[in-house]
């Protein structure tokens, strides 16, 4: 008797699998039919992974405008980071002045140059200004 008790669960046991296992496919039909839609069109291409040194330098020139010197242009205003130059002007006194007006209106910073390429250093553009006013350095 035990024997036909074992043979008994031997064969309900893989219908009891497939019972299951349908349920299972059924359970995925119905979630899958209750998530979005499938997209047809291709995504696009994710942006590279930047690196965080990359994305500082992206970020630093949005608030500094920069007076440097341009050999046989004069003193040019520019953003910092930027190739661009905003305007160009013979003396420096000129360009500060245009540099502390344009810092002011959109409420950036100012790096000041000095004709060698090293930086001067100021609190504000105000007293850059202040500083143009006397320096020697128009030629």
């Amino acid at each position: 008797m035990a024997n036909k008790e074992e043979t008994k669960c031997a064969k309900a046991a893989p219908e009891a699998a497939k019972i299951t296992s349908e349920r299972k496919q059924e359970a995925v039909k119905a979630a899958l039919a209750k998530a979005a839609p499938i997209r047809t069109k291709a995504k696009p291409a994710a942006p590279a992974e930047s690196s965080p040194a990359l994305e500082q330098e992206k970020a630093a020139p949005k608030d500094v405008h920069e007076l440097s010197w341009v050999e046989g242009k004069g003193w040019s205003v520019k953003r910092q980071g930027s190739s661009k130059v905003i305007k160009y002007f013979p003396t420096k006194l000129e360009a500060t002045q245009y540099l502390l007006q344009v810092s002011e209106n959109q409420s950036t910073r100012v790096v000041i140059r000095l004709k060698n390429g090293k930086f001067q250093k100021f609190d504000n553009a105000t007293r850059a200004l202040s500083y143009a006013k006397t320096s020697k350095e128009d030629d």
